[in-house]
């Protein structure tokens, strides 16, 4: 039975001339996990809430969509609440609620399920996520890791029959991720909920899809299962989107079919390759540009530690990753690092001097923060106008194509990019970013790589909070690894990811370390 049946779907924005989706035809089965890929901009997110008709952006909308075996118009809102899901890629817009516990228990509250029907459908849901220790724990005290773990599990208590999702897994960590795509799995197999996910990090997901589609510029190039799609060569853009099993396979210049969609595919064919060498910049004789000494933070004075004893350094003109799990601290290592947080032991120094001791609005002269919700960063109505007396033209990203679009209305990528030119426009000499690339596509990915690059050749330092080790392992030069509030390894990016059997990259574990990107 067809759960989805999309015809001739075209959709514009209110007040663009481009339509972001352009005749788009497709169907899905009861039961089938469905991937949709493609370059940012594309219209995956577009098209996603356009199926949950609650959330379908303003604009005009051409073709049919039915689902649940009506039109989406009969679809009554009842039935829409319970029965499709869907998960957002900020998860902040979907949480409601103070606690984990309420934020649990709120959809079937809305819904009018009776508490002794309710309470094992939570119960399971808690067990499955592994949100019992977190039950009584404030949303405001979660990482955003947990926070997505959290409302993916809320949404699946009301039992729905299609789950939508949009970017779920761009703020976890490797560990995180593989878990939740296993859970994705067992969900649409065991439970038979048929899943729709958009996602420019398909590792992992492809060998769990059974169909594959695939946007560009807002229309539909293909749509089949993924070794039929992938065996008649994506364009370079869907490509590069694709698992390294997949990009390595081409890199390689093999053809045809048996493309490798998983990391044990891979690691039989690619066991012959050649090795690369890697080494990043030597900063052995560059000045200490920012320092943790023994620091200690927690957020109460009755609450745990945070940071329990971080040490670290780093040099001027250097890249570094900060990576651990979801909770491990990262965000709040940032935080005393702007400035923002005090730590009650330990000193935070830049440039050998102590950040308690720099006065009015010196310290952030030096040193930026972009957190992970962008969007906090704009103040104006239009891009031109977060931008007003300088030369958009000059910016290292180029904002002139969206320039009189709302800050909001801009794409992930579009977003992302845009607030990164906004905090360089006060010239720091070292720049914080938490989770910068999460929701890219390899596109923006590559113009983010770039402009740090170039940032950095000129002197700028930069610690990246990250989950993409794949983009650490291009990237940076050295990477550390915080766990249990301290920083357990500090190595040279080549040897880090050589070393470990989890935060290292798909390229590592498929050629025994030949090759790590």
């Amino acid at each position: 039975m067809e759960i989805l049946d999309i015809k001739d779907l075209t959709f514009s924005y209110a007040g663009s001339e481009k339509n972001a989706l352009e005749n788009v035809s497709f169907a899905v089965n009861e039961g089938e996990f469905v991937c949709v890929c493609g370059p940012t901009g594309g219209g995956k997110s577009t098209l996603l809430r356009l199926l949950k008709k609650e959330l379908a952006p303003k604009g005009e909308t051409g073709g049919s969509v039915r689902e649940l075996g009506k039109d989406i118009s009969d679809v009554s809102e009842r039935e829409s609440a319970a029965l499709i899901a869907f998960v957002a890629q900020r998860p902040e817009e979907q949480t409601v609620t103070d606690r984990v516990c309420t934020e649990l228990w709120f959809s079937s509250e809305n819904l009018g399920v009776k508490e002794n029907d309710a309470m094992p459908r939570v119960a399971e849901i808690s067990a499955l996520f592994g949100l019992d220790a977190l039950y009584d724990t404030p949303t405001n005290e979660l990482s955003g890791g947990q926070k997505q773990l959290l409302c993916l599990a809320s949404v699946l208590v009301t039992r729905p029959r299609l789950l939508l999702l949009d970017e779920p897994t761009s703020r976890l960590d490797p560990v995180s991720r593989e878990t939740f795509v296993s859970m994705l799995s067992a969900i649409n197999e065991k439970l038979g909920v048929t899943v729709v996910i958009s996602e420019h990090n398909t590792a992992g997901l492809l060998k769990y899809a059974d169909k594959m589609l695939v946007l560009e510029d807002g229309k539909m190039t293909a749509f089949g299962k993924p070794e039929d799609v992938l065996s008649a060569r994506p364009s370079p853009a869907v490509l590069s989107d694709m698992p390294p099993s997949v990009r390595l396979h081409y890199r390689l210049g093999r053809e045809g079919d048996n493309i490798p969609l998983s990391v044990k595919e891979g690691r039989e064919a690619f066991s012959s390759v050649e090795a690369v060498d890697y080494a990043g910049k030597d900063l052995s004789g560059a000045d200490t540009a920012l320092e943790f000494d023994n620091v200690y933070f927690r957020y109460g004075r009755d609450s745990k530690d945070v940071l329990s004893g971080v040490s670290l350094s780093m040099k001027k003109g250097g890249v570094y990753f900060l990576l651990g799990s979801n909770g491990s601290g990262k965000s709040t290592l940032l935080s005393c690092a702007a400035g923002l947080l005090r730590p009650y032991s330990g000193s935070v120094k830049l440039f050998s001097k102590k950040l308690k001791n720099y006065q009015n609005d010196e310290l952030y002269k030096k040193i930026a923060l972009l957190t992970q919700d962008v969007y906090n960063v704009f103040l104006h109505d239009t891009v031109r106008e977060e931008f007003k007396g300088y030369d958009i033209t000059s910016l290292p990203f180029d904002v002139s194509a969206f320039a009189d679009r709302h800050p909001y209305d801009l794409s992930g990528g579009e977003a992302q990019l845009t607030a990164l030119c906004r905090i360089l426009c006060k010239s720091p000499e070292i720049i914080l970013l938490d989770e910068p690339t999460k929701g890219l596509d390899a596109e923006y990915k590559k113009k983010f790589s770039d402009i740090i690059g170039k940032l950095a050749g000129g002197g700028m330092t930069v610690l990246i909070v990250s989950h993409d080790t794949e983009l650490a392992a291009e990237l940076a030069d050295e990477c550390f690894m915080i766990f249990g509030g301290r920083i357990v390894s500090a190595k040279k990016t080549a040897d880090f990811i050589r070393s470990n059997s989890l935060y290292t990259t798909d390229f590592c574990r498929m050629t025994d370390g030949k090759i790590i990107i």
